[in-house]
């Protein structure tokens, strides 16, 4: 039961599954409740975030809006899913315009492009309820509950990963994923920030997040910082980054990869954890959300 002024993060969809009978699969998704208000950031890949749902007693009917990070697969590809099980009529679904865009993915040894976008047609998700709301700036879902838009640069060090692309005519562009976006929440601890892949990177996405809602303190950075081929420069960079921001909790997740999850829980210590499909998290709101 959440108490009324109470923040409640459950991890849907991740490449791992925290518990007996969920699904993992490589992907991400996040329920956020905030008291009686819900919102998905992102709906996995597949099935998962769908089947965990009902698995962990989730009933995704209550979630008011769906918000999508970016437009690659492993984010989106269960919205058909989430939409069916949702039953409703209308389901707004807040994403960046880029987020349609032809994505690929090439692989770093063979070379090879595979599509790594949206996988289902924008008619399919509208017939099953999706309502499309698309913006690049800032959208409020609710008073605690920000959608970052478009994350600026500010951290030289942090770049889109070169081997994610997008098709122009017959020839592919470093895709500059403009679309990436997070989720800010206000809670009384301090800034939560919930990542999707920080393609843009995990510190120029904490930065505007300090900005946008003028809260220094971060208390928790979770989900998928996309550190996955970073290099140790690129890493200690990070963490020094981390630990300037105040970052009291770290959870990662999903493109985080094994090395870089490695070296920040042996920064992190004790206030770093892998974040599992059915892990679940609760904090107070701010007193005037209550």
């Amino acid at each position: 039961m959440i108490e009324a002024a109470e923040l409640q993060l459950t991890t849907l969809a991740e490449n791992t599954a925290g518990e007996r009978g969920l699904l993992g699969e490589w992907g991400w998704s996040l329920l956020v409740q905030c008291a009686e208000r819900c919102f998905l950031l992102d709906t996995g890949a597949g099935p998962s975030t769908a089947r965990n749902a009902a698995a962990l007693g989730v009933d995704l009917a209550a979630v008011r809006a769906v918000a999508l990070s970016h437009g690659h697969y492993d984010h989106t590809g269960g919205l058909p899913a989430v939409l069916e099980a949702m039953r409703r009529p209308e389901v707004p679904v807040h994403l960046h315009p880029d987020a349609w865009g032809p994505k690929y993915s090439r692989n770093r040894r063979t070379g090879v492009c595979r599509y790594a976008g949206i996988p289902w047609h924008r008619l399919e998700a509208e017939r099953l309820g999706a309502r499309f709301r698309e913006s690049s700036g800032p959208v409020e879902l609710d008073r605690d509950v920000l959608l970052s838009g478009t994350v600026p640069p500010a951290f030289d060090f942090e770049k889109v990963a070169d081997n994610l692309l997008v098709l122009e005519g017959r020839d592919f562009r470093q895709d500059p994923l403009e679309d990436d976006q997070a989720l800010f929440l206000h809670t009384e601890l301090g800034l939560v920030v919930a990542l999707g892949c920080a393609h843009r990177g995990v510190l120029n996405t904490l930065a505007l997040g300090r900005r946008l809602t003028g809260l220094e303190k971060v208390y928790l950075v979770l989900g998928g910082t996309h550190l996955l081929a970073a290099d140790a420069r690129t890493m200690e960079a990070t963490i020094a980054g981390l630990r300037s921001a105040g970052v009291q909790w770290l959870g990662v997740s999903h493109c985080t990869g094994g090395p870089a999850a490695v070296r920040l829980a042996q920064a992190f210590g004790e206030r770093f954890f892998f974040n599992h499909a059915g892990t679940t998290l609760r904090f107070p709101l701010q007193p005037a959300s209550a």
